[in-house]
């Protein structure tokens, strides 16, 4: 199935590359799991029923059933404060499920932080946002990731339903659809791909699992390559009959989670285009070589995942790895360009792209924010335990122990030759939440810290540029 002017990729190729990468995983004590599902013809699969937990990947699964509400009579333009009594006088209040939906809320990514809260209960959530949670932007004005907006969306689907968010998706959603090895408490499978942290020297450690709660919506299901394969094969099979579907069937509601909504950015290369956008819980794109295209990523810790399906090729892709943030979408994306060489006979040539991002209008920093990331920044010259004390998030010494930290810090600092520290002429606050700091004497180079904080102004992350 191949629509005139498109190109299906090579699947030999493309699978040659995943079993290149499932065997650079498992070399490291990981273990991958991958399927290419290919309209009429059986399915290469590698790992097909071991499950995994698929990350923000769940997003998906949240909109379909915030779609399933919607065609029963919720609001989806009610501000939070409406469907939600308890978030009024916090920041959020006055943003909506259809914002949230296509992240649009102004409330900034929020990884790694987010990704630790998964058991935290709605009562903690709620109190976490009266707390003085930050917005980057106004509402609408662009493309802002946020996890918080679809843990709301879930809270919203248990005040409308009576119901936990997880039955309501296990009802509507996972048994309508047959999904027999998709679910949302890990203790629900014994076979469960372990995850791993990755240290400094590539040595693995077991990592925390998590159970059920308020931010499971943004990613807590499990599940496997098989069923992730029926979930897009379900997609397909909608975009394929747009105008026969009833308003509020489950096809109709997965046909329009794919529309594009939100724009996100371009990205470039000597041989194609593409344009990001997210719809509703899904990436969606244009690309000039393979036409539509509907993806979402996952990172979570110990696993990171990639979907990815054709709708004019009738193909869809998998990934699923079980180590901390692992690169899933970049190697469904190099697997991609790999089988897109090869079909046109091209093979070697690797597409270096370049990307420009749709511009979000940003408020403008406070005091306190920026001296949090000047503060996180200066740790990479001086680490001081007691600041790291006063400035990190829950999340930070549970992603990479501190003194692992402070040894990555100080291989960083001797190899970029820091001789004093950093100061504000140095820093640029690209959100309130955000700030990236250039080692002097490197523009040219970009050698970077970047500091992201959480919705309170705590440290979530610092990241050195290699």
């Amino acid at each position: 199935m191949s629509t005139p002017g498109f190109v299906e990729p090579d699947v030999e190729a493309m699978s040659a590359a995943l079993d290149a990468a499932a065997q650079q995983l498992d070399d490291q004590g990981g273990s991958l799991a991958w399927g290419v599902f290919r309209r009429g013809d059986p399915a290469r699969t590698v790992n097909a029923d071991v499950p995994y937990r698929i990350a923000s990947m769940t997003k998906s699964f949240t909109a379909a059933a915030i779609g399933v509400l919607a065609a029963d009579a919720l609001d989806l333009d009610a501000p939070f404060s409406a469907l939600l009594p308890e978030m009024a006088g916090t920041a959020i209040a006055d943003r909506t499920c259809r914002q949230a939906l296509t992240m649009s809320t102004g409330f900034t990514k929020d990884d790694p932080w987010a990704d630790r809260m998964e058991a935290m209960t709605p009562a903690e959530l709620t109190d976490w946002l009266h707390r003085g949670a930050i917005a980057c932007a106004p509402a609408d004005t662009g493309y802002e990731y946020s996890n918080l907006g679809y843990a709301l969306l879930g809270m919203v689907a248990e005040a409308v339903t009576g119901r936990p968010f997880t039955e309501l998706v296990a009802a509507e959603i996972v048994g309508p659809l047959t999904l027999t090895h998709t679910g949302f408490d890990h203790a629900d499978f014994p076979d469960l791909a372990p995850g791993y942290r990755v240290d400094l020297g590539g040595g693995l450690h077991p990592a925390e699992l998590t159970g059920p709660g308020v931010f499971s919506p943004i990613g807590g299901i499990i599940s496997t390559v098989n069923d992730i394969g029926t979930w897009m094969g379900a997609h397909l099979d909608a975009l394929e009959r747009i105008d026969s579907y009833a308003p509020g069937s489950l096809s109709r509601i997965l046909t329009d989670d794919q529309q594009p909504r939100r724009t996100m950015e371009i990205q470039t290369s000597d041989h194609h285009a593409e344009s990001l956008s997210y719809g509703h819980g899904l990436e969606t794109r244009l690309d000039t070589r393979f036409g539509r295209v509907v993806c979402h990523s996952g990172g979570y810790p110990g696993y990171g995942s990639h979907m990815r399906w054709f709708p004019d090729l009738g193909l869809s892709l998998v990934v699923l790895g079980n180590t901390t943030y692992y690169p899933a979408q970049r190697v469904v994306q190099d697997a991609l360009d790999l089988g897109w060489a090869a079909a046109t006979g091209q093979q070697g040539i690797r597409l270096e792209r370049r990307t420009t991002s749709a511009p979000v209008p940003c408020y403008s920093a406070g005091r306190a924010q920026i001296d949090t990331v000047m503060a996180a920044a200066n740790l990479v010259n001086d680490f001081d335990d007691t600041v790291a004390e006063e400035i990190f998030g829950v999340n930070v010494d549970l992603d990479e122990p501190r003194d692992e930290r402070r040894e990555r810090f100080a291989r960083w600092r001797a190899e970029k030759q820091l001789d004093r520290p950093f100061a504000e002429a140095d820093l640029e606050m690209v959100s309130p939440l955000r700030g990236v700091v250039t080692v002097p004497g490197t523009a040219e180079a970009k050698s970077t810290i970047t500091v992201g904080l959480n919705h309170l102004g705590e440290v979530q992350a610092i990241t050195l540029s290699s």
